[in-house]
């Protein structure tokens, strides 16, 4: 269980940090509306920074999934362990779902070598703004459940990480207004560094030197 703490305080940390560098890595339209910012970057199709982008994602789904993998250990109760890794798991599905839809278009351009030239910038947008309220509005909601399951059920962790988890939760049910999630990825953070430190306290010490 120590090992997995570890792994699972670097996936946390993961989860935190990684989608902010994919968002700015892809640079995908939107936030100020504007039909220039959507034309150009439709015009510029992004390429190698979207295909990036997407790995970048892809691995703060993994890390969300250690995470929730390893709390889901603390759980106690017959059928609450199962309902919290459930919620978790569709979590993660649509966030993955989600971000796939919103980086849709310039994948499409990328995948037609420059030659798609049917793609509108009201069409475009509509789709990255899908996959954003898929990804924050379905994956937020799910994971909200989870982490307000985790928080009020029967647990067996410090009292700071369940207050903490309970607060994420209830961002996480909001976040399809997209700014209470920034709580989301504080908390993983936090908790990231809280399991990191945990199981260095918990490490065996090297045994002094007998003279």
């Amino acid at each position: 269980m120590q090992r997995r703490s570890l792994v699972a305080g670097i996936g946390a940390i993961a989860f935190g940090v990684l989608p902010m560098v994919a968002f700015i890595v892809a640079s995908p339209p939107g936030g100020d509306y504007k039909p220039s910012d959507i034309a150009d970057f439709i015009a510029k199709g992004h390429r190698p920074a979207v295909f990036v982008s997407v790995y970048v994602v892809l691995l703060s789904a993994i890390g969300l999934l250690l995470l929730l993998a390893r709390l889901r250990e603390s759980v106690v109760g017959e059928s609450r362990p199962s309902l919290f890794w459930g919620f978790g798991v569709g979590a993660v599905a649509a966030w993955l779902a989600g971000y796939a839809l919103a980086v849709t278009p310039a994948l499409a351009l990328a995948f037609s070598g420059g030659k798609l030239h049917t793609l509108s910038a009201p069409f475009a947008y509509t789709l990255s703004e899908a996959g954003w309220a898929v990804m924050y509005g379905g994956g937020g909601l799910l994971l909200g459940c989870a982490l307000v399951t985790f928080a009020i059920g029967t647990v067996t962790v410090a009292a700071w990480m369940r207050w903490a988890t309970l607060v994420a939760g209830i961002a996480a049910l909001a976040a399809l207004a997209w700014f209470p999630f920034f709580l989301v990825y504080i908390w993983a953070i936090v908790i990231g560094v809280g399991l990191i430190v945990a199981e260095a306290r918990r490490a065996p010490q090297p045994a002094a030197a007998t003279a």
